[in-house]
């Protein structure tokens, strides 16, 4: 007769996950790292300190893991070789990631606690912040390659312009068009063109 050991304790389910990491991503944007605490996280999921203990290690493995999933949440858009389509994609991408609940609020978080959790910011730096950049760079070098974009255009300054006009919208508490990603695009792509060329 075959004998069949079960694990001890409930099984890990996608919705339990789903649970603890939404749960952090709002406590972070809510409270912020240092005051997030794993009773806390445990008591919005509804499940207990053990049961997230037996996915992360400590708190900021999670919180790590929660910035990791709310990036992976809507799909990338893929390219189609049409330079300004292909920016504003991305910024609409952006832009859904960035106004989905706490997403702003989570960065200043961030931010202000970067003196007492530097590895944190680092992580979210190197994990959200420079791949967004690199997809970006990666379709006005790849236009710049086709020669639709001069030679010498600043294809870094590009990039923070195209991010940065979001930021700058929000702090300054303007109403953020629907289209900004295809005005920004345009407004940007625009100066980038050869002499003489036109969007």
């Amino acid at each position: 007769m075959t004998h069949t050991t079960r694990a001890r304790g409930r099984p890990r389910t996608q919705t339990t996950d789903a649970r603890i990491l939404a749960a952090t991503l709002e406590l972070l944007g809510q409270v912020g790292y240092a005051r997030m605490s794993l009773d806390d996280v445990a008591q919005a999921a509804g499940v207990t300190r053990p049961t997230i203990y037996l996915r992360y290690p400590n708190k900021a493995a999670l919180a790590r893991a929660a910035m990791a999933a709310a990036r992976e949440q809507t799909p990338l858009p893929r390219p189609t070789g049409d330079t300004r389509a292909d920016v504003a994609a991305q910024l609409r991408h952006f832009q859904a990631g960035i106004t989905r609940p706490y997403g702003l609020s989570m960065i200043g978080a961030l931010l202000a606690e970067e003196h007492a959790m530097p590895d944190l910011l680092a992580q979210y730096r190197e994990d959200v912040v420079l791949p967004r950049r690199m997809l970006i760079r990666a379709v006005l070098v790849a236009a710049q390659e086709r020669h639709e974009l001069s030679r010498d255009a600043d294809i870094e300054l590009a990039v923070s312009q195209l991010l940065g006009s979001y930021y700058s919208l929000y702090i300054e508490g303007a109403v953020i068009p629907d289209d900004w990603p295809e005005r920004v695009s345009a407004q940007v792509l625009r100066g980038l063109l050869p002499r003489g060329d036109t969007v």
